[in-house]
């Protein structure tokens, strides 16, 4: 199976939605999750039928930004959970009675009000514990080295996510490719900011079941933000057998 967060910032001009169709043409996810859609929920669904995804959720966002959705192939059994402006949180089922949870994350980017988004993580933690993944743009870092440029992150705000992560038992997942998920596009001198602001990870119940997981970083497209892309073992194979890709890097949360 093959698993995409992005942070598409906003589906609302031509130059936008043919980056977004060309992302599921040539990834062919089969669950996507969307973050800063900046639509409203109808217009999300439209989406539907021309991404070959005909199953929806939504959540409107703010005024005109925000906004998260989730889409998903026919024949994979999704089932929400619950959901927020923060996140979507749903159960999967596949074949041979295997169950997991996905999360998609969108982060809150204030540094100010970063604790709501650390409270929606630690309140869906459950008993019995189920394999688990999140997968999407945290606003936020794990350590110093993933920023470049700007002013340095805040400690506690770093403290706070991998707390938050070590609460929930979730585990940085690595990732190929580019170390950095979002920069600014800023060209003048010490104005350039990158940082690894999307990532996946996962618990060690999903790790146990998927051990093969790869996570690629990847094309922006017209986005600020690169792609999260979660592929199991067998959607690896598939795709090294094709190309063998760049290094791997696992970076351990709290570690």
């Amino acid at each position: 199976m093959k698993i995409i967060a992005w942070n598409c910032r906003g589906l609302g001009n031509r130059p936008a939605v043919r980056s977004f169709l060309e992302l599921q043409k040539v990834e062919r996810a089969d669950i996507l999750f969307l973050s800063e859609t900046k639509l409203k929920e109808r217009k999300v669904k439209n989406f539907r039928w021309i991404l070959g995804l005909a199953n929806c959720l939504t959540q409107d966002g703010d005024g005109q930004g925000g906004g998260i959705a989730l889409f998903w192939r026919n024949g994979i059994d999704v089932s929400l959970r619950n959901l927020s402006k923060y996140h979507i949180d749903v159960d999967v089922k596949e074949g041979r009675g295997v169950s997991w949870r996905f999360t998609g994350v969108y982060g809150e980017s204030r540094a100010d009000q970063k604790d709501k988004t650390w409270r929606t993580l630690t309140g869906l933690i459950s008993n019995p514990v189920m394999p688990w993944v999140c997968g999407g743009d945290f606003n936020e870092v794990l350590f110093s080295y993933e920023k470049e440029g700007g002013v340095p992150r805040s400690q506690r705000c770093m403290d706070k996510f991998r707390e938050t992560l070590e609460a929930c038992n979730l585990h940085d997942l690595g990732f190929c490719g580019d170390s950095f998920t979002w920069r600014n596009n800023n060209r003048r001198e010490g104005g350039y900011i990158r940082e690894r602001l999307d990532r996946a990870v996962a618990n060690e119940e999903w790790r146990n079941l998927f051990p093969g997981v790869q996570i690629i970083n990847g094309d922006p497209r017209h986005s600020d933000h690169r792609p999260v892309i979660i592929l199991t073992e067998k959607e690896r194979g598939e795709r090294n057998r094709g190309n063998s890709g760049p290094a791997f890097h696992f970076e351990a949360a709290g570690g």
